[in-house]
């Protein structure tokens, strides 16, 4: 079989044909930089035939890796630690220490009973990672927009936003809210029941119009279990596009 894509894909095909565990598979060495197509061409370049046959090994699965495949990514994480950090969440540093930050391609699940803060914790999370330039993208189907970013705005000063025994909003208002507006925080108007169809060409269009893409945060609150599984998917996805 040829040394491409239509070769070994026959090749695994008739190797399943005869049994993978009678069959071994005979490739040139991946740091030979000639282009060794066949059996000939290897021969008419001089390879070492006994070697590459010594070498042969049994078929192998694309879904299936081993430490071979492995080894090099997980030396490099070893030695370099912080290249493989994610974003941090500065206001909360255990939390970061915990999980170093937030990596790209990765889903983080916070899940708790009504009332226990999921939602104003997820706020203080994406106005931290926005405030480093984040994009945040905001699907909140259960809290109103309004309200949510009411919470988040008042997170977002650090104290409380109307003066203490009135009912008067504090001096420079416009002045906090013209610095929140910078932030890059968008929000989907979806509320309570949502067609997830809608709901996912609302964020491929966010990653292509906002470049969400980019080091992104996708934060979904309140959201049924059946459309979060169905989204889980789709945010690797989406936040995996280069």
């Amino acid at each position: 079989m040829d040394n491409d894509g239509p070769g070994q894909a026959a090749c695994d095909k008739f190797a399943r044909k005869l049994g993978l565990n009678r069959c071994y598979v005979v490739k040139p060495d991946s740091r030979d930089t000639t282009r060794i197509k066949d059996a000939n061409d290897a021969l008419r370049a001089g390879v070492d035939m006994r070697a590459l046959i010594a070498a042969a090994e049994k078929p192998e699965h694309q879904d299936i890796a081993t430490f071979k495949h492995l080894r090099e990514q997980v030396l490099h994480e070893i030695r370099h630690p912080d290249e493989y950090n994610g974003t941090p969440i500065h206001t909360l540093p255990e939390l970061t220490k915990v999980i170093k930050g937030f990596r790209k391609g990765e889903m983080a699940l916070v899940t708790g009973p009504t009332g226990v803060g999921k939602t104003t914790l997820l706020s203080q999370m994406s106005i931290d990672v926005a405030r480093q330039g984040v994009n945040t993208l905001w699907g909140s189907f259960e809290v109103k927009n309004t309200r949510l970013v009411k919470k988040m705005l008042q997170q977002y000063h650090g104290n409380a936003l109307i003066k203490p025994g009135t009912a008067d909003v504090i001096d420079g208002i416009h002045a906090v809210a013209d610095q929140f507006q910078q932030l890059p925080l968008y929000f989907m108007t979806f509320h309570g029941g949502s067609e997830v169809d809608q709901v996912i060409d609302a964020m491929d269009f966010a990653v292509c119009a906002t470049t969400l893409s980019t080091s992104s945060s996708i934060t979904c609150s309140s959201c049924s279990l059946d459309l979060g599984m169905k989204l889980k998917m789709l945010i690797k996805t989406l936040i995996s596009k280069p």
